[in-house]
């Protein structure tokens, strides 16, 4: 399992169909109306990509924690059967009541 970021941001991605309803409805609004509903939609879309955006973040950090830990847990094991290998050529296999640790 090998660890790749994401290239795509929220631009890539197609606004919700709610979004895009309400981008319709306030096409349709009479000029002065028009103009603060577009500044307050132009907001909602940056919010919402933004958002996106630190999910992505969110995401990618998380896979590559679990990329990690899963190395981690590999060389736990290896350093398990190394120090298990050492032991056995050290006291021999009938000693292992009395060994340290």
């Amino acid at each position: 399992m090998e660890y790749q970021v994401r290239i795509d941001t929220p631009e890539d991605h197609p606004l919700p169909v709610e979004i895009l309803e309400l981008q319709r409805l306030i096409d349709n609004c009479p000029a002065p109306q028009r103009a603060q509903l577009s500044i307050a939609s132009r907001n909602v879309v940056k919010c919402h990509r933004r958002r996106l955006h630190i999910l992505n973040l969110f995401q990618d950090a998380l896979s590559e924690l679990r990329h990690l830990v899963h190395h981690l847990r590999f060389d736990l094991e290896a350093t398990r059967r190394e120090r298990d290998a050492l032991r056995a050529l050290l006291y021999g296999d009938g000693d292992k009541d009395c060994l340290p640790g």
